[in-house]
């Protein structure tokens, strides 16, 4: 078997013809190679054969097997020989062709299954190069009948919208380049909000276009054009001074509002309307000046006011003074049209404010409205100054005029009477005191709440009339028990009288009432004097001196240390020193913009000023009050901005300019929420802000004249401020005059 491998046999048919080459070996059919397996064989025998085969015939098929054997033949032939050599040869013949006929039949079915098999996928195959063949020419039709038509149609439309909005955006660019005309045109017809509002969308669509270079420098160019706008509105607003014009002033307005710039424009035009009183009453009486002058070479343009009125003659006085009065009648007239106008639109221009209409400046026009014509000193709920009184007060007033009649009839008793009077008045003011003025931590601040005279009177109804002691010791003297049947207890305010919160400006409503009632009482004993001097022994008269001097007098004090813990607690002054600490003061050049604690702080007063009107819904707040109540917020403001600043551990120059400037900020806002002039201890802040410029000499000399910083404030100047330009030596120096100096604090 090993050499039949070795002949390559690499198929039934290869492996025939390479036998057809030996002797002419015919190849046998089936039915013969039958007969070859159907004859009795021995196989060991056959093996034999095909063993003897020698080696040569299974070499390369180019091995000529005749010529092989021919030339084995001996010179000298034997037939006999012959023969039995080919029997031989016939007998190996049939042996290998029996063994190749086994091999072809065993491998026949598998041959014929993959015969099969080759032959079904070479009609898979046919079948498949027939459908790529259509599938080929299908797709050559769709590319060629649809999809390069499609592609084409999308393709031209994208170009299309392409196209569209170059041509959107190059008539937007020719409109933009052509605004400078449409602007010069609207602000020719005065119509400035037009103009600034086609300004700013042209602002807007420049940024949208800034990639385009003839764009480029078009913001720039818009913003010029924005600040000429400006300027003629300041132009424009001068004019309002001397000829109003509704129409021509709202535009200016609107257009003002439309900048976000209304606080510049209410400032511009106070400064335009003192301007022009000015120019007027001068222009005024430099016309009479001169025309009485003649021709005489005095200068009198560059004269002030003041002395070119010296140069008035007798003569032109009271038509200068005519025309002058004229002259200002116009000025006033446009101011109170002005002023109305504010008081028509302040309405219109909130609610506008509220809906977001506006959205450029719009916290500076909403903070612009508590500031314009709204502000108010006397918050009340009409403009009826009734009194404001309480039960106990028109009780008291009810008792006194039925014991003046009683004293006009029994004058012997009119004394004790009007001692009984007094002690009923001691009794109350003693009371509304207990209730509403008595705070212990206030009074340590040492500024003078309540004045000596007070206190010596509230001390004086204390010892002679409050009975202090709660025990019942029934050994008691009988003098003590004497002494004390003179005496009446201490009051207790009512459970229901809240004074903590803050929502209600820890019961601001209850003490106005109860104060302002007490101040009333006392105006009417005020009154009764002459009457109850009348009636009074002569005697007795100094003691009812006495009585109105050292008590009734005293009533309207009482307001101070009252409404000064309502002060002190509706402004968080503490959260405003937390953040003065957090202000870094040590910079290095000077700043523009101020520092967050203000506008903290001057949002607190306007909770303040919002709670103040909440409370005046339920009882109406008298100027007094109000003023009183503002000062006391101001000057607690101002003492902790001055603590703020005592507090800073670093400081340079610019830092100090950057206080002067948080200040300033401070009181033009504040001014502009109260009417209460002079501001209440500013020179108290500028004072200590201003000393950091001072030298050694004047230092220890400011020190000895202002007691009324504290040590500590004092100090902090000297290490933190004055460091920076004084040796240490004369740093000890300034320390120890400040350590040698007794301060009360004011």
């Amino acid at each position: 078997m090993d050499k039949i491998q070795l002949l390559g046999l690499k198929s039934p048919q290869e492996s025939l013809s390479d036998l057809g080459a030996i002797e002419s070996l015919r190849v046998p059919g089936k039915e013969e190679f039958r007969e070859l397996r159907e004859q009795p064989s021995d196989p060991q025998a056959e093996q034999e054969l095909i063993n003897s085969i020698e080696q040569v015939y299974f070499s390369a098929d180019s091995f000529d097997i005749v010529k092989y054997e021919l030339e084995k033949l001996p010179p000298v032939l034997n037939l006999q020989e012959l023969e039995e050599y080919r029997d031989k040869l016939k007998q190996q013949q049939a042996a290998v062709s029996k063994k190749v006929a086994d091999l072809i039949l065993e491998k026949q079915p598998a041959y014929v299954k993959e015969l099969e098999r080759v032959t079904s996928l070479q009609t898979g195959l046919q079948l498949a190069a027939v459908i790529c063949t259509n599938g080929r020419r299908h797709l050559n039709i769709a590319k060629e009948g649809f999809t390069q038509a499609s592609l084409g149609l999308l393709a031209n439309q994208r170009k299309r919208q392409l196209l569209i909005g170059l041509l959107k955006s190059l008539r937007t660019i020719k409109t933009l380049q052509r605004t400078d005309v449409r602007l010069s045109e609207m602000l020719e017809e005065e119509d400035y909000p037009g103009a600034i509002q086609l300004c700013l969308e042209c602002q807007k669509a420049a940024s949208t276009f800034k990639h385009y270079s003839c764009i480029s420098e078009l913001n720039s160019k818009l913003q010029d054009t924005l600040e000429q706008i400006e300027e003629q509105l300041d132009v424009a607003l001068s004019k309002i001074c001397k000829n109003f014009d509704i129409n021509h002033y709202t535009k200016v307005q609107q257009a003002y509002r439309l900048l976000g710039k209304t606080q510049t424009a209410m400032d511009q035009l106070h400064m335009h309307f003192t301007q022009a009183i000015h120019n007027t009453v001068f222009q005024v009486v430099l016309g009479y000046v001169e025309l009485c002058a003649g021709n005489t070479d005095t200068k009198f343009q560059k004269l002030q006011y003041k002395d070119l009125c010296t140069h008035v003659t007798p003569d032109s006085y009271i038509p200068c003074l005519a025309d002058l009065c004229k002259a200002l009648w116009e000025v006033m007239l446009s101011y109170y049209r002005t002023m109305e106008w504010h008081e028509k639109h302040d309405n219109e221009d909130s609610a506008s404010a509220s809906e977001g209409s506006n959205m450029i400046g719009t916290e500076e026009t909403n903070f612009d409205q508590t500031l314009k014509s709204r502000k108010k000193s006397d918050y009340s709920l009409n403009k009826v100054n009734a009194p404001i009184l309480t039960n106990t007060t028109l009780n008291v007033i009810r008792l006194v005029g039925k014991y003046m009649q009683m004293m006009n009839i029994l004058k012997p008793i009119a004394f004790d009477v009007i001692h009984f009077m007094s002690q009923l008045f001691d009794y109350y003011l003693y009371a509304i005191y207990t209730f509403f003025g008595r705070n212990d931590s206030l009074e340590s601040t040492g500024l003078g709440l309540s004045s000596s005279r007070l206190r010596t009177t509230l001390n004086r109804i204390q010892e002679s009339l409050i009975d202090l002691e709660v025990s019942a010791d029934p050994t008691a003297t009988l003098t003590a028990a004497e002494e004390r049947k003179e005496k009446v207890p201490s009051p207790h305010l009512s459970h229901l009288v809240v004074l903590t919160s803050g929502d209600t400006l820890y019961g601001l409503a209850e003490r106005v009432v109860a104060t302002e009632s007490l101040v009333f009482l006392a105006e009417q004993f005020e009154f009764l004097q002459p009457h109850l001097d009348a009636v009074m022994p002569a005697v007795k008269k100094p003691f009812l001196q006495q009585f109105y001097s050292q008590t009734v007098s005293t009533a309207s004090e009482l307001r101070k240390p009252i409404y000064w813990i309502v002060a002190g607690k509706a402004i968080d002054y503490e959260q405003m020193l937390l953040l003065m600490a957090n202000v870094k003061w040590d910079v290095k050049e000077i700043m523009s913009q101020h520092n967050v604690y203000v506008d903290a702080l001057l949002k607190e007063f306007e909770q303040f000023n919002r709670r103040l009107n909440e409370v005046s819904k339920r009882v109406r707040i008298p100027l007094p009050v109000s003023n009183i109540l503002w000062e006391h917020c101001i000057r607690l403001a101002n003492r902790t901005i001055v603590e703020g600043y005592a507090n800073v551990k670093k400081c340079s120059n610019e830092g100090r300019a950057l206080m002067q400037l948080d200040f300033q900020q401070f009181l033009m806002k504040l001014e502009k929420l109260t009417d209460i002039r002079p501001i209440p201890d500013k020179e108290f802040v500028e004072t200590y802000i201003k000393a950091y410029y001072l030298t050694e000499n004047d230092m220890e000399r400011w020190i000895k004249e202002h007691r009324e910083y504290s040590t500590k404030q004092l100090t902090n100047l000297v290490n933190v401020c004055l460091g920076s330009h004084i040796n240490k030596k004369a740093r000890q120096k300034l320390l120890a005059a400040i350590d040698d100096i007794d301060r009360p604090k004011r």
